[in-house]
């Protein structure tokens, strides 16, 4: 790859930005007003043959990706999503969609088939891995693919579900236009958006190759770690191809994904009356269960691969083992006092608050001590309709005061405007997840600060946990936003 002559003044560049169109006003319901922003992200797509609508999360990218829609008359939509996701793209649809009795086909089995007569098929990244459901989808020709949540096509290397949709002679085959909607493009590291820019525009990086990007924006440095060497019986310091150390030339990835293919604005640039959002660690008593949480020896392992390789630490921690069954120790032992400051919030006033956790045991206790305030509940076991109820109760009833859920299913595609705190039992350990929850109540209708709550144990690796997640939220900064 060749370093691109970056022009911030580039007309492209700025209208990845803009938040007033030229000339195009994208086609909307006659009882319904779209934004002036959404009416420039329409603009910007409609200049290209495929584009990512890459605005913060609550700025409105799922109106934006239907506007699109009835901007070129599709008379054929397939959407995926994540499995919550489908009954609010339907919602959505009914709202914003100009065709005529809209008929939708939302995809909730295997059996269901695809609907080669409905104007919008809806269905999730998991199903379409079926072999039958995606014969069938590849049976049909599609004026318009969307892809929500589109980070999920991010793992470089290839995964089934990223191999069906990315693939030149898989799903790109049979569709016309591609739009992949993203509040959080890079959730950890800049290589996480090759597929999407690949799949979108691979001229944008000069048709490079994985390793050519890899080698492009990443400084490897001396690139050295420390590993226990079996054959020789001591720890040993070597070179290692698998380190990526601190990111390079973001100026010039952000340049060409806005010069070629991504339109994203902040919220402060489309929602002058949306009041800041911000975080707020604060610290728990170290109690003999904390004590004995932090001295189990999965902790203690968990913290010499930190020191190993933070960048790749969240990346890096087993599903099973140790490390895992300490993290769970710890987050059943931060509980009573997590619980308890929720409680505190609670009878200061605050009206309603989002919990997010990862443990299902966690959310045991919660739920057994916060029950009395009112509150609904999702894990990823939840149906997708009994998720909607519980957002709909959180929403509307005054009676209601706490929706507790997993970090991934709370975190994705909810309006939970009614709270302007969230309080993060056991924060996630990717930056763009933590930001995914907040930013289901920094969003359109919101009235008022949000504050993120996180409980930390001072002195621990839950502190330098949180300083990597700040450290990998300006690198995103820079490959995304930052100008001048």
């Amino acid at each position: 790859m060749i370093p691109a002559l970056i022009q911030d003044e580039h007309p492209s560049v700025l209208a990845s930005r803009a938040v007033e169109p030229l000339f195009f006003e994208a086609p909307v319901p006659p009882d319904r007003t779209a934004k002036r922003y959404q009416h420039a992200g329409v603009e910007y797509c409609l200049a290209r043959n495929n584009a990512i609508i890459g605005d913060q999360p609550g700025v409105g990218k799922t109106a934006q990706g239907i506007f699109l829609s009835n901007a070129i008359g599709a008379k054929r939509t397939l959407v995926v999503c994540p499995a919550s996701l489908r009954l609010n793209w339907e919602r959505e649809i009914w709202q914003w969609s100009t065709t005529e009795n809209v008929k939708t086909y939302p995809v909730m089995k295997a059996s269901d088939g695809i609907s080669s007569e409905a104007d919008y098929v809806i269905i999730s990244y998991d199903l379409l891995r079926n072999p039958a459901i995606l014969e069938a989808v590849m049976d049909l020709r599609w004026d318009h693919f969307v892809a929500d949540e589109a980070h999920a096509l991010k793992d470089p290397k290839g995964n089934k579900r990223t191999r069906v949709i990315c693939a030149p002679d898989a799903l790109p085959s049979v569709v016309g236009r591609i739009t992949l909607l993203t509040g959080t493009l890079l959730p950890n590291q800049p290589i996480e958006c090759y597929n999407a820019i690949r799949l979108c525009d691979w001229d944008a990086i000069d048709n490079a190759s994985l390793e050519d990007f890899r080698k492009f924006y990443y400084d490897k440095g001396q690139g050295f770690v420390t590993v226990f060497d079996k054959a020789q019986g001591k720890t040993v310091t070597k070179f290692s191809n698998a380190v990526l150390n601190q990111p390079k030339n973001m100026a010039d990835l952000q340049y060409r994904l806005r010069k070629n293919l991504m339109v994203r604005r902040l919220k402060d640039q489309v929602l002058h009356e949306l009041p800041p959002k911000q975080w707020h660690p604060f610290p728990l008593d170290v109690t003999s269960d904390i004590r004995r949480a932090i001295n189990h020896p999965g902790w203690k392992q968990a913290e010499k691969l930190y020191d190993l390789d933070p960048d790749g630490f969240a990346k890096a921690i087993p599903v099973d083992g140790a490390v895992s069954t300490a993290r769970l120790e710890l987050g059943l032992a931060k509980a009573p006092g997590t619980i308890a400051y929720i409680e505190d919030l609670l009878d200061s006033g605050v009206e309603k608050v989002v919990v997010g956790a990862w443990h299902i045991q966690v959310m045991d206790k919660m739920r057994e001590a916060l029950g009395k305030y009112g509150l609904v509940y999702m894990d990823g076991r939840t149906s997708d309709a009994k998720k909607q109820v519980a957002v709909d109760a959180f929403q509307n009833n005054d009676g209601v005061r706490i929706i507790l859920g997993q970090m991934i299913p709370l975190g994705e595609g909810w309006t939970l405007t009614r709270a302007k705190d969230v309080v993060l039992a056991e924060p996630f350990w990717v930056p763009g997840k933590n930001d995914q929850l907040i930013d289901r109540c920094h969003r359109l209708g919101q009235l008022d600060n949000v504050i993120g709550h996180i409980p930390v144990v001072p002195g621990t690796l839950d502190e330098r946990i949180l300083g990597t997640v700040i450290e990998k939220d300006k690198n995103i900064h820079l490959a995304l936003d930052a100008r001048g």
